[in-house]
């Protein structure tokens, strides 16, 4: 049996659950910050439940050591500091008790997507795409998808080296605001380039519109960029996401 210590919330289907969207907050938030954007798309996916987990409490470096709810410690938003690696494997591992705790309730870990916003985007790629290095033993998870909003890819220099045998096969929505003051555009792309050119996963860039969009669901980086848009999200951009979760968890299976 998983035991799963986050506190949480949850949206739940409005039909049969067959598949599950677990929402990864950013730094001083809770998994409330999430609930527009489930409220939003659950019309349109109502076999999926929505689970928001709220991080632990811990001081926060770049914001003068305050307590908030963080995945990790974070330094600096330029990314050229070292790191938080033990703080990001043990939030991996609470979210791993996540995920098994739906798979022991019937849920396919083929039917379970990571989404994440900022640092809730960099901890569900490492948990999404990580294997054994990463976690306690297993080799990671054959996830149906994960899904980053203003993120960023931790563990850049060494991310290699933490993938799961499942990561060239995993889909991934990345959706990012050109004007984003905190995690610049231009280190969103370069972490997805560093997914491509270094771990070896297709990446497709957004510019090629309903093209790109076409491809949502398949093995890869689907990169999206938001003219204008600075750290949140916008409506084409939330409506790109619940195109990419139709995609990969349609609602079309039963168990």
């Amino acid at each position: 049996m998983s035991t799963v210590t986050l506190p949480f919330l949850v949206v739940q289907p409005t039909k049969a659950h067959t598949a599950t969207v677990i929402c990864v907050h950013g730094v001083g938030d809770d998994g409330r910050g999430w609930s527009p954007v489930t409220k939003e798309l659950a019309p349109a996916l109502p076999h999926v439940k929505w689970v928001l987990p709220h991080a632990p409490q811990r001081p926060v470096t770049i914001y003068n050591k305050e307590w908030l709810r963080a995945w990790f410690d974070l330094t600096s938003f330029a990314f050229t500091e070292t790191e938080d690696a033990p703080g990001m494997f043990d939030s991996v591992r609470k979210l791993d008790a996540l995920v098994k705790a739906e798979v022991e309730a019937g849920i396919p870990q083929e039917r379970i997507v990571l989404s994440g916003f900022s640092q809730g985007g960099a901890i569900v790629l490492l948990s999404g795409l990580g294997g054994r290095a990463v976690r306690d033993g297993g080799e990671g998870w054959k996830l149906a998808g994960v899904a980053v909003m203003s993120g960023w890819l931790p563990l850049r220099d060494r991310f290699k080296s933490l993938i799961s045998p499942h990561a060239l096969t995993m889909p991934v929505f990345w959706g990012h605001g050109t004007d984003d003051p905190l995690v610049r555009y231009s280190f969103g792309r370069k972490s997805a380039e560093i997914l491509k050119d270094q771990v070896g996963l297709a990446l497709r860039w957004g510019d090629k519109g309903e093209a790109e969009r076409a491809a949502f669901g398949s093995a890869g980086v689907s990169f999206m960029g938001y003219d204008g848009v600075l750290h949140a999200s916008c409506s084409k951009e939330r409506a790109d996401l619940k195109e990419f979760l139709k995609r990969v968890i349609p609602d079309n299976q039963s168990y």
